[in-house]
């Protein structure tokens, strides 16, 4: 049995309700309360580490301010973290800073247990718990878009892209004897941010990202299970929200198997409680100790 976990950035449930989208709200689903604590919002350098170790922020210590480049800037950071320094206006401060002075900003790894650690758990980056690079890719994308240095349609085009190659991983890695598939996939919050006064296009992204999810179900092995997971969702203008383009509090939770989570510090505990572990005994490789000396695998 494998569960496969879809991190889907931003998936909201009202626009996932909204949309008919069938895959994506799965046998059950249900609105999932997420976390925030260095803004009024979910974001991503906070919440999908929380989903990760059942831990709010302050317990993980994945607070959004990250790491410098530079030891100082990354102290300065932190102080203007605790002294409650506005989120935007620290973002604000950080963008002054990557564009005079060449420093730059990364998320970090937890050090706290998650439910992704093990050997028979493939993951495919989960930002701030497991490899960043894809999410890093992204946010600097979004910076070449700011600063005019690139078309708003390459974006898209890179992160349709980025998108599928998750997806695709998915397919590989459940012909393989794991417990869990676990990736995070970002295209519908980069495009909610593009699309939050433009329905049918943001409708679109939906129906697109739905229709990958199906391939996924479809994929599933009879023993196999499928959870979909958010960190927050996204304000639009055809919803009355009150900053469009912002993340909102309409995280989802869907499942094949049981009831979803209800919270995002629920969800380790869940995914726990549903995996079936493998014995190592089971897949241990019966290689006689004398050829792996003699090809210099071990002394």
């Amino acid at each position: 049995m494998v569960i496969v976990v879809l991190a889907l950035d931003a998936a909201d449930v009202r626009h996932a309700e909204d949309f008919g989208c069938e895959n994506l709200l799965l046998d059950e689903h249900t609105k999932m309360q997420s976390v925030a604590h260095r803004l009024e919002h979910p974001h991503t350098g906070e919440a999908w580490p929380s989903i990760a170790t059942g831990l709010h922020p302050t317990e993980h210590g994945m607070t959004g301010h990250g790491e410098w480049d530079s030891q100082a800037l990354t102290l300065l950071s932190r102080v203007a973290h605790t002294l409650n320094v506005s989120g935007n206006i620290r973002s604000r401060i950080g963008d002054a800073i990557k564009q005079n002075t060449g420093q730059d900003w990364s998320l970090q790894i937890v050090d706290e247990p998650t439910f992704l650690d093990g050997e028979y758990r493939a993951i495919h980056n989960w930002p701030g718990a497991y490899r960043n690079e894809a999410l890093h890719y992204i946010w600097g994308l979004f910076e070449e878009v700011k600063e005019d240095r690139m078309s708003e349609e390459t974006l898209i085009r890179e992160t349709y892209t980025e998108a599928a190659s998750k997806f695709g991983w998915v397919h590989e890695a459940i012909t393989h004897d794991i417990e869990i598939a676990a990736t995070h996939i970002h295209v519908i919050d980069v495009l909610g941010h593009i699309y939050s006064d433009d329905r049918e296009s943001y409708r679109q992204v939906y129906e697109d990202v739905d229709e990958r999810v199906g391939e996924v179900r479809d994929a599933l092995g009879e023993d196999d299970e499928l959870l979909i997971l958010s960190d927050h969702g996204m304000e639009t203008t055809w919803l009355d929200d009150d900053d469009p383009g912002t993340h909102s509090w309409r995280a989802i939770a869907s499942t094949t198997v049981g009831s979803p989570p209800e919270h995002a510090l629920d969800v380790k505990a869940w995914v726990e409680e549903h995996v079936q572990e493998i014995d190592p005994e089971r897949t241990r490789a019966d290689i006689p100790e004398d050829q792996l000396r003699e090809l210099g695998y071990i002394d």
